[in-house]
């Protein structure tokens, strides 16, 4: 039986290969059980000095979570909030935290949860064929596994944005933001893992130095004077007022289309604008809050018990089962993509900030570090 994760050891490098393409290395329990196992085994192995995570076939490193297994369970009665979300941060926290290097590369569809499985390592690599995104105001939900984290400590408001409208990065983008370190030429990747497998090479962080190339200019870091504009207003609906305005050629916060460094910056602002209208309000919300809370001094760790706080609340929510549906049906039969869910609620005006709130600062019986990852179906 194919196994989600190959583990294998070359030299003194652990090598952990994410072994699921057909489902572009989704992430699941069974993925994440053998991820903590052999990450648990490696630690005090003497054997084992650094550590290799990259993903199987052509098309990505990973596509995120596995909301096909979410629907299916939620279907079985299984907590989900606490058992899927929980184990997935207590492996990236695991990865975040590790004792001995981890360089992680990420080619292809990288997107969420693969994001915060790569994202948190000691060496972060991407490919210059990469494209990165945090997709999940499109389906119903909030960024999570570390996100909001990372997102918060981007350049001005750019974390916001990509948060929000689920902004799709490059190479350049992702080491201009501080989503990876090196950007390396794809046709390169076996070179760059052979060098890695050799004792001798040196320190990871030396030898993946040695195969990284200009990453370039960011296309995104060319949008912040319009974005940190538009979006450093307090709330969802005030963020879109302001882009409907500099779209209209109106200053806001002292910049206008024309004095802007981006040459697109109203149509690019309109466009964002009209973005916003089709995702989940209830999402957009609380991505809002999430993001902004993540910058008050927080650590990774505590961003990640608020992340699940917050996620477990939304499995309690329409637009979460609503958004993955209507995105498993697109995916299964070539849907339209500006089909838009049905969302609940549908405006922004009647989202509850407060049941929000409240879902972000209830504590949960038990913590992402809690040890074990079977946790009880009755677990509230």
């Amino acid at each position: 039986m194919p196994t989600p994760v190959a583990a294998s050891v070359h030299g003194s490098l652990g090598h952990l290969s994410l072994s699921r393409p057909e489902v572009i290395n989704a992430i699941d329990l069974e993925m994440m059980a053998a991820l903590m196992e052999t990450l648990e085994a490696w630690e005090t192995d003497d054997a084992v000095s650094a550590v290799l995570l990259d993903g199987a076939g052509d098309f990505g490193f990973c596509a995120g979570g596995d909301f096909r297994e979410i629907l299916a369970r939620a279907a079985e009665g299984m907590t989900i909030g606490t058992v899927f979300f929980r184990n997935e941060y207590r492996v990236i926290a695991k990865l975040a935290e590790y004792p001995k290097p981890v360089v992680s590369i990420m080619h292809g569809m990288t997107m969420g949860g693969g994001i915060s499985l790569g994202g948190h390592v000691s060496t972060r690599v991407v490919t210059d064929r990469v494209n990165l995104g945090q997709p999940e105001t499109g389906y119903g939900f909030v960024p999570d596994g570390g996100a909001t984290w990372r997102l918060a400590r981007t350049p001005g408001e750019i974390g916001t944005y990509l948060a929000l409208n689920s902004v799709d990065l490059t190479a350049a983008d992702a080491v201009a933001l501080g989503f990876a370190d090196h950007v390396v030429p794809a046709e390169r990747v076996g070179e760059l893992v052979e060098a890695l497998s050799d004792a001798s090479g040196g320190a990871p962080e030396s030898v993946v130095a040695g195969f990284a190339v200009d990453a370039g200019p960011s296309p995104v870091l060319g949008r912040q004077d319009w974005v940190d504009a538009c979006y450093s207003a307090d709330t969802v609906e005030q963020i879109l007022e302001r882009l409907w305005a500099f779209s209209n050629g109106r200053t806001v916060e002292g910049v206008s289309a024309e004095t802007s460094n981006d040459p697109d910056a109203a149509k690019a602002a309109g466009e964002a604008a009209e973005t916003l209208l089709k995702l989940s309000p209830t999402a957009l919300v609380a991505t809002l809050r999430s993001v902004r809370a993540a910058r008050d001094g927080e650590t990774l760790r505590e961003a990640l018990e608020r992340e699940l706080r917050l996620a477990r609340w939304f499995t309690t929510q329409p637009d979460l089962f609503t958004g993955v549906q209507a995105l498993v049906a697109q995916n299964t039969e070539s849907l339209h993509q500006d089909v838009v869910p049905d969302w609940q609620p549908a405006d922004l005006s009647h989202v509850d900030l407060t049941d929000i709130v409240a879902a972000m600062d209830t504590a949960l019986r038990h913590s992402v570090f809690d040890r074990g990852l079977a946790i009880p179906e009755t677990e509230s």
